[in-house]
């Protein structure tokens, strides 16, 4: 009885074995092929999710500049307003 039942195991693994390794050759190929796919999918959703950053990036700084502006005036005013220090060198 023992014997017959080693037997059958043999015999199902006969037919088990290379229908795994079968199933394990397909997925592999069919993941291969589709890998290009997976590769252009994930190049546009971090193109998308880029896009989406600076477009958020924008849209928080649009309120900021006439803040933006009104530093700039000041720091342009008091840049012009002092002496360049080469200026300085040329009376001496």
């Amino acid at each position: 009885m023992i014997a017959l039942f080693l037997v059958g195991m043999f015999v199902a693994f006969l037919i088990v074995v290379p229908l795994l390794l079968l199933g394990l050759a397909l997925r592999l190929a069919i993941g291969l092929a589709l890998l290009p796919f997976r590769i252009a999918g994930l190049a546009i959703r971090l193109t998308i999710g880029l896009v989406g950053l600076i477009l958020a990036g924008a849209v928080l700084l649009i309120p900021l500049l006439p803040v933006i502006a009104l530093v700039c005036a000041i720091w342009l005013i008091v840049r012009l307003s002092r002496r360049h220090p080469a200026a300085g060198l040329a009376t001496e």
